[in-house]
């Protein structure tokens, strides 16, 4: 025993006693060495060393410079955002706004960035790609330190501490998420704040506890500060349960009533401290949560992401529907992406039956219940729409909670707590006697092998009873394949090593177990998703030839936005297309971007722009609307399909080359969009479509007028009829097809689709325009209906003459607009001709609603008819006077007015102004509270012009404006933080003084000479 990790502890709750004769042996100086070779080595120094070394072994691909730990959203938007910070914090700039995304919008605020989180930092000092694979790796050294560390604070010997960290680490949640960089970062400091909570419970006088709020207090600060709310919020959901378990129900609890209203205040103190270090943050995420799509979100999107029940078979078989990458796994995912590639959470097969030993041994009841209690719940939770009774609508009344989608994400909590019931059960086997220890590991071997046994049987002979979204194979099912191979491997090794240790606890059969561990989580977890980024990923950051063009047109590259447009701006040219946060790398100002925080005013302007830089209203790009305009948007990068027979990424189906890529296209009343067909000779139009609520659509109904314009000025027309040409989407759905007036068109695509009554098939349909060959300049759709909607996934040119084939996805753009200046390979670039410069003056301010605001904008034309000039006019809107007098600016009509922009940071812009009559100016910059404006020094009012710009009155003459982002919420926040530490470092003062009071009141009661005895 002396030999290994593991120290015997006495059975049950005894064991947490604080001081007991059970932790005097474990702190010995004999039981903290084990000897090797003659020499006595360090436990501690050993299993520091396993901490440091396990997480760059598993991660060594990234070590030596091969792989990048950026995929996902990692590539797509942390890396880009942590540059940003990383740039700022070394330019000495608070990193408080970011200027380069969604035509400007807050940094710090919107928490996900991840600013004040001390690892991001790294970014400021290091190179990107390893700045990037240092803090992702370091996550995990803190997640298995944390883990090891709540194991000891619960009394665990050295080896079921590791255990369970490797557990949690290691697991199907934590290496799952990895590409969720901020995920993983809070959820790593979970098990610290446990530990935190749990040496609460166990001190013994003021000056411990203190000790731990303070430590506690900075641990939720740090997780916060990590950058993921929903992570927070399930950090509470087993940090608040285990505090009030602790304090009510643990064996260990009965003790004298001041120790326990001493862990209540100490509790209390850990709480109202952490919030108030983090408010620095929660303050300014708060305000900008408020004004975004996340103040409040709609059920569908809550029950998004919801855990099939089905899924549950993974927590054994981990792929059980396929998924796991080569070299070891083949069959591909026939299950939902979001599930196969993150996991449910699993634990290996080491885990589960170490889990069954802390069920099975009976001893440390309570805890062992507390956190089997939070794993059922947490595995029930992460069923989301697929729990019973309609639970999940109730849940969705359920305050904070409700605005937080993806129910699966409860995978996290799962993970931990099996993680700590296999720690737990180890140390169960570890405490008892062997003939005990042997008795109840085959309980568990055998409970494990019913499992097991019952899920092999599901996989040979029942898999295709398991509705999924891609049809099982005839080889999926095989017990040869490694998908079922492996975990049984697995279970048979980990039985063999839990027998090992428990015939000789020495230190190799410790080592076995730790072996073991780390065998049976990477047979799952490294081969998953994570792997497949290599190291040159970092070099795709480099400037694209469209980027490097118009660097060379512009000498002054904060004078001026960009935007990029693609039906899939994802897709293979999303680099070309500098979508998305990649202007950051590129030192450019977009419009586009992607974060969930954005701000949604400027997103309605650009053409109701979502969350991640797609434009679904492209009416934005239309002649007349003056919103781009508005945004001082001066380029377009617009992905160009080309013809398929020149290279360009087809999907060919039914002999026809549809695009690969594209997105769909909706019709509703009253829409008309114009595609731009590229003067493509053809004499046949392809269309892939479904309708959607068009039930009551009799057959033959026109649903939508075709109008192919052609190169000499002739147009063709065709028409679009339900039943020969499209048709519902859900025709073969049973309440459908017994209700629907129309036929079903000839089916070209289906997808089986999970509904209450099992499943049924989707359908899209094809439809083929034949006309007499004519070069084609663009097509005009016109939706004919005023119910219902037609949905285009698919529309394809093509000419029987050549052979070729032109997949069509681009709307057609206003030539007086927009000029194309350069075409690089499938990536055009386009010059806004009516852009507005950065700031200019205006010659009236209206003031108007701001739905007729945005009318304005978009048509170009007052509710009078009369066209709106954005270089003349200024709108502000009614709401912004809150009911009060509107009192606009008193200004002339601009004259000899010139403006320059002398200076532009992303926290600070100068200009220089000069304008004869007193006057009204338009700052294209996204207004937003905290953003002051100074003119000669002296505080000016900032007006909200054209819905989302900046406007302020300037006096006649000439003038020194400065526009300023002082972040009053962030001040207020910091106000907070610093009365946190205030409270931290009183209360220390405080207690010390009491220490010492007290300590002297003993020593002189201690000379004091008893009066009986004069």
């Amino acid at each position: 025993m002396a030999s290994s990790f593991v120290t015997p502890l006495r059975p049950a709750d005894q064991s947490a006693t604080p001081h007991s004769a059970g932790e005097k042996d474990a702190l010995s100086a004999d039981q903290n060495y084990f000897q090797v070779a003659g020499r006595r080595v360090s436990k501690r120094l050993a299993v520091a060393a396993l901490i440091t070394i396990l997480p760059l072994l598993f991660f060594y691909p990234a070590v030596i410079g091969q792989q990048a730990l950026a995929m996902g959203d990692a590539w797509l938007y942390s890396v880009l955002l942590r540059m940003l910070t990383g740039q700022m914090i070394a330019q000495g700039t608070l990193p408080l706004w970011n200027p380069y995304i969604f035509g400007g919008m807050p940094l710090l605020a919107a928490i996900q960035p991840g600013v004040l989180y001390p690892p991001n930092w790294l970014f400021a000092i290091l190179p990107v790609g390893v700045a990037m694979n240092a803090v992702v790796i370091l996550t995990y050294h803190l997640s298995l330190a944390g883990g090891y560390l709540y194991g000891r604070a619960l009394r665990l010997n050295r080896l079921s501490a590791l255990v369970s960290g490797l557990a949690f680490t290691f697991g199907g949640f934590m290496i799952g998420h990895l590409e969720d960089t901020n995920y993983i970062a809070a959820a790593a400091w979970l098990p610290w704040l446990m530990m935190a909570i749990e040496k609460l419970h166990q001190a013994t006088s003021w000056r411990e506890s203190w000790r731990w709020v303070i430590a506690g207090s900075v641990i939720v600060a740090l997780h916060i500060f990590a950058g993921l709310p929903q992570a927070t919020m399930q950090i509470l959901l087993i940090s608040g349960p285990y505090f009030i378990f602790s304090f009510l129900l643990r064996r260990e609890s009965q003790q004298s009533r001041q120790s326990r209203l001493r862990f209540l205040a100490a509790g209390a103190a850990l709480a109202v401290c952490g919030a108030l270090l983090a408010a620095i943050q929660l303050l300014p995420a708060l305000e900008l949560q408020r004004e975004g799509e996340r103040a409040a979100i709609s059920y569908q999107t809550f029950a998004s992401f919801s855990m099939t029940p089905r899924f549950l078979l993974s927590i054994v078989f981990p792929n059980f529907f396929g998924g796991g990458l080569p070299p070891l796994y083949h069959i591909t995912g026939r299950d939902f992406w979001w599930l196969q590639k993150w996991g449910v959470g699993s634990i290996g097969m080491l885990g589960l039956l170490l889990l069954l030993a802390a069920i099975f041994a009976k001893q440390r009841k309570g805890l062992v219940r507390f956190y089997l209690t939070v794993a059922l719940t947490a595995m029930a939770l992460s069923l989301g729409e697929n729990l019973p009774f309609e639970l999940n609508h109730l849940l969705y009344r359920v305050p904070v909670y409700n605005l937080f989608r993806g129910s699966y994400r409860h995978t996290f909590e799962f993970t931990f707590a099996a993680s700590v019931l296999a720690g737990l059960g180890l140390n169960s086997l570890a405490s008892l006697d062997q003939a005990m220890a042997k008795r109840i590991f085959v309980r568990c071997t055998m409970t494990l092998s019913l499992i097991v046994s019952l899920t092999v049987i599901l996989y040979l002979f029942f898999a295709h009873l398991f509705t999924t979204p891609a049809p099982i194979s005839p080889t999926d099912n095989h017990l040869t394949n490694p998908e079922a191979f492996v975990p049984l491997l697995m279970f048979a090794l980990s039985v063999g090593a839990v027998w090992s240790f428990l015939h000789q606890r020495s230190l190799v059969s410790s080592g076995l177990i730790v072996v073991m561990m780390m065998v049976s989580l990477a047979s799952f977890t490294w081969f998953t998703f994570w792997r497949t980024s290599h190291y040159d990923l970092f070099k795709r950051l480099a400037d694209p030839p469209a980027v490097q063009a118009i660097k060379q047109r512009e000498a002054d590259l904060n004078s001026f936005r960009m935007v990029s447009y693609a039906s899939q701006p994802y897709g293979p040219n999303y680099e070309g297309l500098n979508h998305a946060n990649l202007a950051i790398a590129r030192g450019l100002r977009s419009v586009s971007g992607y974060d969930p925080m954005r701000l949604p005013r400027p997103a309605a302007l650009a053409g109701k722009m979502d969350i991640f830089g797609m434009i679904p209203d492209l009416s934005v790009f239309d002649a007349r609307d003056q919103a781009f305009n508005l945004l001082n948007v001066k380029y377009l990068l617009r992905e160009h399909p080309g013809l398929a027979a020149s290279g360009a990424q087809v999907a060919v189906k039914e002999g026809i080359s549809f695009s690969a890529t594209s997105a769909a296209l909706k019709l509703l009343p009253g829409s008309h969009p114009e595609i731009d067909a590229e003067e493509f000779a053809a004499n046949e139009l392809a269309l892939i479509s479904s309708l959607a609520r068009s039930v009551h659509i009799p057959d033959e109904a026109p649903i939508a007028a075709i109008r192919l314009h052609t190169t000499d000025g002739r147009v063709i027309e065709q028409t679009v009829l339900a039943g020969r040409d499209s048709s519902e989407w859900a025709w073969d759905r049973a309440d459908v097809r017994n209700a629907i007036k129309h036929r079903r068109a000839h089916v070209i695509e289906s997808h089986l689709v999970p509904d209450e009554s099992g499943a049924f098939e989707s359908h899209s349909y094809l439809a083929r325009f034949a006309f007499d060959r004519a070069a084609i300049d663009f097509i005009e759709l016109n939706y004919l209906r005023q119910d219902a909607e037609l949905m285009i996934t698919g529309m394809t040119l093509t000419d029987a003459v050549t052979g070729n084939a032109i997949p069509l996805q681009n709307k057609r753009l206003a030539p007086e607009r927009w000029h194309l200046a350069g075409r690089f390979g499938e990536v055009d670039l386009y010059q806004n001709l009516k852009v507005m410069p950065r700031a200019w003056f205006v010659n009236r301010v209206l003031a108007m609603p701001r739905d007729e605001v945005l009318k304005t904008i978009s048509t170009g034309t007052f509710s009078d008819g009369q066209p709106f000039n954005p270089a003349s006019a200024a709108l502000l809107e009614t709401e912004d006077f809150g009911g009060r007098a509107i009192s606009l600016p008193a200004i002339s009509a601009a004259k000899n007015a010139a403006v320059e922009v002398i200076r532009s940071e992303p926290q600070r812009i100068r200009l220089r102004t000069h304008n004869e009559q007193a006057g009204f100016l338009v700052l294209s910059e996204i207004y937003y509270r905290g953003w002051d404006a100074l003119t000669d020094g002296r505080k000016t009012p900032v007006y909200r012009a054209d819905d989302t710009l900046r406007g302020i009155a300037v006096p006649p003459g000439e003038h020194q404006i400065e526009f300023v982002f002082r972040a009053p919420s962030v001040r207020t926040g910091a106000v907070y933080s610093g009365i946190g530490l205030l409270i931290l470092f009183a209360g220390s003062l405080v207690i010390q003084r009491l220490d010492k009071n007290q300590t002297a009141v003993n020593l002189k009661s201690d000379f004091r000479e008893p009066r009986g005895e004069r």
